[in-house]
């Protein structure tokens, strides 16, 4: 699938600076995360999936470079075509390395992905396939397929180090200019590694309850690994903290979240809070529960909400269980960026999610998760200008 962008030069000439905005995009989204007074709702978007879509092309996953590698010149096109903000996901800032005698396979055999470890005690491995109708790589054999395989995770990790590498993140500063922020990621929790990766989600649910004990243990292993890392990511450069665990609260409930993931999450978002920078959450499927749990344990945001009709909270209800002081960052279901949806049915929901601002400005309107393939760009310059005209 062929595309073609105009490339712009990111100078401040080229911000979107209308009668109704005082802020760049980057100083507005930041002003939100740190609870600052901003001039108007901040307005946000993925468009990298849209980009995949429309000429991106097929990445490879694994890299630490991150899909978006050198796509960041017409990824900031797009943003300078819409006006809205940038989360740039670059990967991971960091690298790893194994010991214990760990051999690692990595890339692409055939038609699929492989990723291998063949450690002392066991081996196991990872398949997924290119999907062209969801431009992604579903996983189609997930490493844990049974009880003893977590074992195998568990020496993984005792053996695993990190390294930062800041290079990647003072390059896509100089390039983002003022139109966002870099995404500084720490790696998944224990138990987001386990439902999103390693075993998939029915694998792990029973693990829970045929090896409760095992399970634990790998889950506090890799939070123990994890907490090094987290460590030098906060030490660092960035200005906010993100971490994508793709929590839902049909998967992750809130005693479930609470047993598995709770002290680590508190502890993340404390130890970000005391280097000044604020943590958010990507949370992009079912909402009811876990707002007010992100707001218990500290979180300053929450990422990708999608609310009814699609989700299942309003966005009133989002801000009444999540409180006044948590950042709710999304709104918009990405199928009403969709031809086939009026145009009346989609600002509809651009006002129901603006009309927040009335309450709190912790706010920021964003396609919920992601803008696909087939939505409508021009649609995003409309959810743009109708944030830009809500003032404070």
């Amino acid at each position: 699938m062929g595309g073609c962008f105009s490339i712009f030069i990111m100078t401040q000439a080229t911000l979107p600076k209308t009668s109704f905005s005082t802020m760049t995009p980057r100083e507005r989204l930041l002003a939100v995360y740190r609870g600052e007074p901003h001039d108007c709702v901040a307005s946000l978007a993925d468009l990298s999936y849209w980009y995949a879509g429309n000429g991106g092309g097929k990445f490879i996953p694994g890299h630490t470079d991150g899909a978006n590698y050198k796509q960041l010149e017409k990824l900031l096109a797009l943003h300078n075509r819409t006006g809205a903000a940038i989360h740039l996901n670059m990967g991971s800032y960091f690298d790893v390395r194994y010991g214990g005698g760990i051999r690692v396979e990595s890339g692409i055999r055939g038609e699929h992905y492989v990723h291998r470890f063949e450690t002392p005690v066991g081996t196991v491995e990872e398949v997924r396939e290119w999907s062209d109708i969801s431009f992604s790589w579903p996983i189609l054999h997930h490493m844990i397929q049974q009880p003893e395989d977590l074992k195998i995770i568990r020496y993984i990790f005792e053996n695993t180090e990190y390294y930062t590498d800041w290079k990647p993140y003072h390059d896509a500063i100089a390039q983002i200019g003022e139109w966002g922020v870099p995404l500084v990621q720490g790696p998944y929790t224990g138990m987001g590694f386990l439902m999103s990766r390693y075993a998939g989600i029915e694998s792990t649910v029973l693990f829970s309850v045929d090896c409760p004990e095992e399970l634990e243990q790998t889950v506090q292993t890799i939070n123990a690994t994890h907490r090094v890392i987290w460590e030098q990511l906060v030490d660092g450069p960035s200005q906010i903290m993100f971490i994508s665990d793709n929590l839902s609260s049909d998967v992750q409930h809130p005693a479930w979240f609470y047993k598995y993931s709770g002290d680590y999450y508190r502890w993340m978002a404390q130890r970000a809070r005391a280097a000044g920078k604020p943590l958010v959450v990507h949370v992009d499927g079912r909402l009811r529960g876990l707002m007010a749990v992100m707001t218990e344990v500290g979180v300053a945001a929450v990422d990708a909400a999608t609310p009814a009709p699609h989700g299942d909270l309003t966005p009133t209800q989002c801000r009444d269980e999540g409180g006044d002081q948590l950042v709710l960052s999304g709104g918009i279901p990405p199928v009403f960026f969709h031809s086939d949806v009026s145009l009346a049915t989609f600002d509809k929901s651009v006002e129901e999610w603006l009309a927040l601002a009335d309450r709190s400005s912790a706010v920021i309107i964003a396609p919920g998760d992601q803008l696909p393939p087939l939505g409508e760009i021009d649609r995003v310059t409309r959810m743009v200008e109708m944030a830009n005209a809500r003032r404070y």
